[in-house]
């Protein structure tokens, strides 16, 4: 099974009557295939259960894991922090 992160992006009234805001989130398990897409009132994250477990076990985390947590891992995946080497000799990296 996958994992999903799914954020709303507005504000909406649930089946139950309880108004949502927009920027509330929550994370579950799916059979979706990973890749983000666009969901019913926001947009769902889906990763590979496999680096969902990799990043528990790299963490070091004995007990099932929190909402939170499970959020944080979503979001590195799709946020990879990206480095760029410069070396002196490029002459393309400052613009006038």
């Amino acid at each position: 099974m996958n994992w999903f992160l799914y954020i709303t992006t507005r504000d909406f009234v649930d089946d139950d009557g309880k108004q949502i805001k927009s920027g509330e989130a929550g994370v579950g398990e799916c059979s979706m295939s990973p890749g983000i897409t666009d969901a019913f009132n926001g947009i769902m994250y889906v990763v590979p259960g496999q680096h969902i477990r990799d990043q528990i076990r790299q963490r070091k985390i004995k007990t099932h894991p929190s909402a939170a947590v499970i959020r944080e891992i979503i979001e590195e995946y799709y946020n990879k922090k990206q480095i760029i080497e410069i070396s002196k000799d490029d002459e393309d990296f400052f613009l006038d």
